[in-house]
């Protein structure tokens, strides 16, 4: 198997940290052979089959001959695992973990550890720290970058975060805990050794960046603003309104009863009473296709939907013309179903493509002006960290959604985003698509270092400190200051060394004029849905 995303092999911990081997109590070393760590607990392992998922090992050795690192350290055995993640029919990423327990006893308490060291080499992980107060899988943890020579890895407990989907729960390492290496990155080797608690953790400075004078960027001329009724429209409905996130883009949702919804009448009349515009209805439409997997493969034609689908949308319909707000039906791809492999498929693009006409033709015979069709929500969402859909190829499946649209209904306004994250620097490399009623969208998170920091989502989970305007006075040379550590995306810290010229004002006014002289040359319309 290739690893990715390799690191050299001097760079010797997830956080610039040196870990005190002496004293530390040692969990376990694979010398002798058996399941049974040194502290009486037992390797166990589990993954995403019973979802959906076929991520399995090739091999497993328990005991694989020891090794020796440059700086000296000698193994006499290790863990070694040769896994493939597959996502087959699983929803979210797919994983293959390995876990043990540690239980509390008068001779061992977590809390009394600054963290874990061991010595790995291969694919990328999380480490994740299970306690019993959290209920809802979201567990604390910290990613791992690759690595192609074994490396010491020292994880501080005190940089560990939660993913971000569940409820916010203190660490409370006074407790029983597993400790979980999960593998939902890259298939390929795994290889740990030596894994101890550790009293004491040192950090070293790394200089990692510069402190310099914030350079502010000369303005850029806004050329004039754009003129049509169909950006008439897009200004009377979609300046000001809210995304119903967390929800329908990320489940399939059984209830017929709206009591069950986490959006519901009550929530869409609360939003008319704030004076908002409209709603933004993100939902996962390919869920709702019977025998998705055999339609999306173009192993079957015809497409049909199952009830439950037209009972959310016809009921955002309902409650948002009654308390007169616009709607956006926003297929939201959430699952990562719109890969780059099903990018350059044409059966995929064919079947995705009908999906539209067919909601198209159920809301044929609606004449309110303010409703929308949003072709896909941000082209690369939840694919794995490095995977992108070709600009080209994105274009090419939204002109197949707008002309499959256009055979039921000929003047439905749409909304389209470019490539990466509704990316502004995308779309104004593109030129606009083939039709009149296509309202053009971008995202705006800038400058998402300071907007995204605790973001786990984003790899960015332990971040935390990130000022906004920069300022000399609250910088560091030290990206541990701002709790970047190694397994932190190379973009991310070149960001942060970036800095000085991008976290303020003009920087973002810049790129929003760079966008609207964009739209001003082609006289189309522009909003910011994110």
């Amino acid at each position: 198997m290739k690893i990715i995303s390799l690191i050299p092999a001097f760079l010797l911990s997830i956080i610039c940290a040196v870990a005190q081997q002496s004293p530390s109590l040692l969990i376990e070393d694979f010398e002798d052979g058996n399941s049974q760590t040194s502290l009486g607990g037992y390797w166990y392992s589990f993954n995403d089959n019973a979802a959906g998922g076929k991520s399995r090992l090739v091999q497993q050795n328990w005991q694989k001959e020891g090794f020796v690192t440059t700086g000296g350290y000698q193994s006499k055995g290790m863990l070694h695992v040769d896994v493939i993640l597959e996502k087959a029919n699983y929803q979210w990423n797919p994983y293959y973990s390995l876990a043990t327990s540690v239980d509390k006893t008068a001779a061992v308490n977590p809390s009394a550890y600054a963290g874990i060291s061991y010595w790995h080499k291969g694919v990328a992980h999380k480490v994740r720290v299970q306690t019993p107060e959290v209920k809802d899988y979201d567990f604390y943890s910290i990613r791992v970058p690759a690595s192609n020579e074994w490396t010491l890895v020292t994880v501080d407990f005190s940089m560990l975060n939660q993913e971000g989907w569940g409820k916010k729960v203190d660490l409370n390492l006074d407790n029983s805990i597993k400790l979980v290496w999960n593998l939902d990155e890259t298939s390929g080797d795994f290889e740990i050794d030596d894994i101890r608690f550790v009293k004491e953790i040192k950090y070293e400075k790394q200089n990692n960046m510069q402190i310099l004078p914030a350079q502010i960027p000369a303005a850029v001329a806004v050329k004039g603003n754009i003129t049509s009724p169909l950006n008439d429209l897009s200004k009377k409905y979609l300046t000001k309104g809210m995304n119903l996130a967390s929800w329908a883009e990320a489940n399939k949702i059984t209830s017929a009863n709206p009591k069950d919804w986490k959006y519901n009448e009550a929530i869409i009349k609360l939003q008319a009473e704030q004076g908002l515009l409209g709603i933004r209805f993100p939902i996962d439409l390919d869920l709702y296709i019977e025998d998705r997997v055999k339609v999306l493969s173009g192993e079957k034609k015809k497409i049909v939907i199952e009830p439950m689908l037209y009972t959310l949308l016809d009921s955002m319909n309902s409650w948002t013309k009654r308390y007169k707000l616009s709607l956006t039906i926003d297929y939201h791809a959430y699952d990562g179903s719109y890969n780059r492999a099903a990018s350059k498929d044409p059966k995929f693009r064919e079947a995705v493509s009908s999906l539209w006409r067919v909601i198209a033709q159920h809301f044929v015979h609606e004449k309110r002006e303010d409703l929308f069709f949003e072709l896909t929500n941000e082209p690369c969402l939840s694919l794995p960290e490095g995977e992108y859909i070709d600009q080209a190829d994105w274009t090419l499946l939204a002109q197949m959604m707008i002309d499959s649209i256009r055979r039921v209904d000929k003047t439905r306004p749409i909304i389209f985003g470019d490539t990466k994250w509704y990316s502004l620097d995308e779309l104004i490399k593109n030129k606009p698509l083939k039709d009149k009623y296509v309202i053009y969208s971008f995202h705006m998170y800038d400058p998402f270092l300071f907007t995204h920091q605790g973001a786990s989502w984003a790899n960015m989970g332990t971040m935390k400190g990130i000022p906004f305007p920069y300022s000399p006075e609250r910088w560091s040379t030290e990206f541990r200051d701002f709790g970047i550590v190694d397994g932190t995306p190379d973009w991310v810290k070149d960001q942060a060394k970036r800095y000085y010229q991008e976290g303020n004002k003009q920087f973002i006014k810049n790129r929003l004029a760079q966008v609207k002289n964009w739209a001003y040359d082609n006289n189309v319309p522009l909003i910011c849905n994110e």
